[in-house]
């Protein structure tokens, strides 16, 4: 009986590690950071974004995945939602599926900035 018992909480003990292993990002984000005396700049992100060719928006957010951008105070973050759409949220307002003008000019800002700072973490190639 006691064996059987030892046995249950070898499971139960290994399912909570597992559990627990599965539920943290461990390595799944990116943050970059950059600031000076005039400018700061944060861009985090986690799982697959992909832009589209224009490099001027976000065609698509894997499933949990997520994109923040903030430079000098002004920011945005956009995720997938459950139908595979992008919602936006523009400066801690509410979320937002249609872009105005200046929310269109400041993602493909941002999308450019991004793609610039991204090319400056590959290593080069010979």
């Amino acid at each position: 009986m006691k064996s059987i018992s030892k046995k249950i909480q070898i499971i139960v003990l290994a399912l909570i590690i597992l559990g627990t292993v599965a539920a943290c990002d461990w390595g799944k984000s990116t943050t970059i950071i950059n600031n000076t005396d005039n400018f700061s700049q944060k861009i985090k992100y986690s799982g697959k974004v992909v832009f589209n060719e224009q490099e001027n928006g976000i065609e698509h957010i894997s499933d949990g995945g997520y994109l923040e951008f903030d430079e000098n105070g002004r920011s945005f973050k956009a995720k997938n939602d459950a139908y595979g759409k992008i919602n936006y949220e523009f400066d801690g307002d509410s979320k937002v599926t249609t872009l105005s003008e200046e929310q269109k000019q400041f993602i493909a800002h941002a999308v450019k900035a991004i793609i610039k700072e991204r090319a400056k973490l590959r290593p080069e190639r010979k």
